[in-house]
């Protein structure tokens, strides 16, 4: 039997949600006025490029960032036309698709990394957040949301591809 949500469950999630859209709306002004990106693609850059390969699955940018599977292909097919990010087949599944971040796409976010950590740095104090305050926030929520789980999946294709096996869809 599903609980009913209390007060204080429905005041966490208003709070939470709250304080995402208005520091991806801060950062999102800055991005665009400054490199003209969204937010959203300059995550995805960002997700692509920390993965140990530099490529994951589309479903696993997806999963990643929580964004929904068209959120992340209009992202990437925006990304792709700049030259910033490729598309490929999985060698392991034929219906998967990988994305992976280019060298076009690596320069940006050199280009862009130090104003993006300057608009979060400069949304938190605006929003009276200090140090000690976001420390905590990321020790309660980061485990909740497996944000930095590896991918197993890309993992295994980048040894695929590595050996040059024959494409596989297990």
């Amino acid at each position: 039997m599903q609980e009913i949500p209390t007060a204080t469950d429905i005041r966490a999630y208003e709070t939470v949600a709250l304080f995402g859209r208005l520091l991806e709306t801060a950062v999102n002004r800055v991005l665009h006025q400054r490199f003209d990106i969204a937010w959203e693609e300059y995550a995805v850059l960002s997700a692509l490029h920390r993965s140990p390969h530099q490529f994951l699955h589309m479903t696993e940018v997806a999963t990643a960032l929580g964004f929904s599977r068209s959120r992340v292909t209009r992202a990437i097919t925006r990304q792709e036309l700049q030259g910033r990010v490729t598309r490929s087949a999985c060698p392991r599944d034929a219906r998967a698709t990988h994305a992976a971040v280019t060298a076009q796409g690596t320069a940006l976010l050199d280009r862009i990394s130090d104003t993006y950590e300057a608009a979060v740095r400069g949304s938190l104090t605006r929003l009276s957040i200090g140090a000690e305050q976001v420390e905590g926030l990321v020790k309660q929520l980061e485990p909740l949301s497996g944000l930095r789980a590896r991918s197993k999946s890309a993992i295994n294709c980048a040894r695929r591809r590595r050996s040059g096996a024959p494409n596989s869809s297990g």
